[in-house]
């Protein structure tokens, strides 16, 4: 049978920018092989840069379900309306953003380098607020008191994912987002999704095999059909020869 493999980013498939060298093998190996390989990120296409300069993949899930596509097809995109986000400026939350190509923030707060350095990546990028003008499709919320912080007044989806804050997203959106089209797309396809965070968990639940990384919090895992080791335990290599019968 054909296989699809997703592959979360930020814990799953790298350390910030840093990947196992187990890993970008055992992806090159799948697609020698006929399998597709898609990443399933948080990030936008322009922070996955650092990532696709060391690997190659046949698309993505980006900005965690807001914008998808295969090749030069997109097959799902779903933009926060900018109403919503001038009430929350006005509102005084501090704001990266994500669209297609770009992570920016537009004032300047210690609260971005701090979030970013949680995660060893960059900071979003300060741009002035004309960038606005362009389609947004998630967003950050970070807040040294993120337990305050209420997402849903916005009509917005948020996920926390370090003690600084949130992914924010439309309601109802998640990495899950794209699959009905990925599936109608790809029909004969066994689906298989890597992840190891709570904005991992639809689109673990969704796949005909998910796969949670050793670090991952209880609820991932038990959202996972198999628990694998940490990225640098080679987890990768190890869950494609353990649980799925090798390449």
């Amino acid at each position: 049978m054909n296989r699809l493999f997703l592959f979360d980013i930020d814990g799953t498939l790298a350390i910030g920018s840093d990947i196992p060298k187990s890993a970008k093998l055992a992806l090159k190996k799948l697609r020698e092989n006929g399998d597709l390989v898609l990443l399933s990120s948080g990030r936008c296409i322009g922070s996955m840069k650092p990532i696709l300069d060391q690997i190659e993949v046949d698309g993505a899930i980006c900005n965690n379900g807001g914008y998808a596509f295969i090749g030069d097809d997109v097959l799902f995109e779903s933009e926060i309306d900018k109403n919503t986000i001038n009430k929350m400026i006005d509102d005084g939350l501090h704001l990266s953003y994500l669209s297609r190509d770009s992570f920016f923030r537009t004032e300047e707060n210690q609260i971005f380098y701090d979030f970013a350095d949680t995660f060893k990546i960059p900071t979003a990028k300060l741009r002035d607020e004309s960038a606005l003008n362009e389609k947004i499709y998630s967003m950050c919320i970070q807040d040294y008191d993120a337990d305050k912080i209420d997402a849903s007044q916005y009509n917005l989806r948020a996920v926390r994912v370090c003690k600084l804050g949130y992914d924010v997203m439309n309601m109802g959106i998640n990495k899950a987002s794209a699959l009905p089209s990925i599936r109608n797309r790809y029909k004969d396809y066994k689906i298989i999704a890597f992840g190891d965070n709570l904005n991992d968990i639809e689109i673990l639940k969704a796949a005909d095999i998910s796969i949670a990384m050793g670090q991952a919090p209880t609820l991932v895992k038990e959202a996972s059909t198999y628990v694998t080791k940490k990225p640098f335990e080679d987890g990768i290599l190890y869950a494609i020869n353990e649980y799925l019968g090798g390449f």
